[in-house]
């Protein structure tokens, strides 16, 4: 376990980071983005989770994954979403969430380690929607970005933006540690339990990220 000093290192520079990224994130217009849409009124983080991201290929740590939350995804937006959502139809999703949903938050990836200092700067992705689900064992966290999310991939490779509908499906225990996984469109299947879509057959894909955590703000 981390002592304090540590943590207080971490946050000491990841802090900035994050609001540095977000606030790019959350940019109309961005170089790199899909679409342009509006800006939220504050870049206040409501949530943020950690994790270390596995290797696709090889299944060894491959560096520090954070989710940002800025806010969550209202009532009002799964009930606008409902159509798409009950038919698991990612690609309609993403275009009414381009339509009427500001960016709400940025996942961070890990930048390319010996490629200098700009190149070390994490890769953002845009978050267009956000759910936090209680279940009978924890909790549920759903994320829809718009572009491909390399987690575990050539960092060189994930640093390209392609836009596509990805969604992050986290399954948190008792003990408040998740599991991260992550499928196109074609992947995901609508939950009758909570109203949104998650990762089909579950249990059956690889992780991308684990020891997934709750971070403070």
């Amino acid at each position: 376990m981390a002592n304090n000093s540590t943590v207080s290192e971490y946050h000491r520079i990841i802090s900035p980071l994050v609001g540095l990224a977000l606030c790019m994130a959350l940019m109309p217009g961005i170089k790199g983005a899909a679409h342009s849409t509006a800006t939220p009124s504050t870049t206040n983080i409501t949530e943020q989770f950690s994790g270390e991201s596995l290797g696709v290929a090889d299944g060894e740590h491959a560096g520090r994954v954070d989710i940002v939350i800025a806010k969550w995804s209202t009532d009002a937006d799964v009930q606008r979403l409902s159509e798409p959502l009950q038919k698991a139809d990612g690609e309609t999703l993403l275009d009414m969430l381009h339509d009427q949903h500001p960016r709400i938050g940025v996942v961070l990836m890990p930048g390319v380690g010996v490629r200098g200092a700009r190149a070390r700067t994490r890769t953002p992705r845009n978050i267009l929607f956000a759910r936090d689900v209680k279940t009978a064992t924890g909790r549920q966290v759903i994320v829809i970005t718009d572009e491909h999310l390399g987690l575990g991939e050539s960092r060189l490779d994930a640093r390209t933006s392609t836009p596509e509908f990805n969604l992050i499906d986290i399954r948190f225990g008792p003990d408040g540690t998740g599991v991260l996984k992550v499928v196109s469109a074609a992947d995901i299947a609508y939950s009758a339990k909570t109203g949104l879509v998650e990762v089909k057959d579950f249990s059956t894909r690889p992780a991308r990220v684990i020891d997934v955590r709750a971070q403070k703000p």
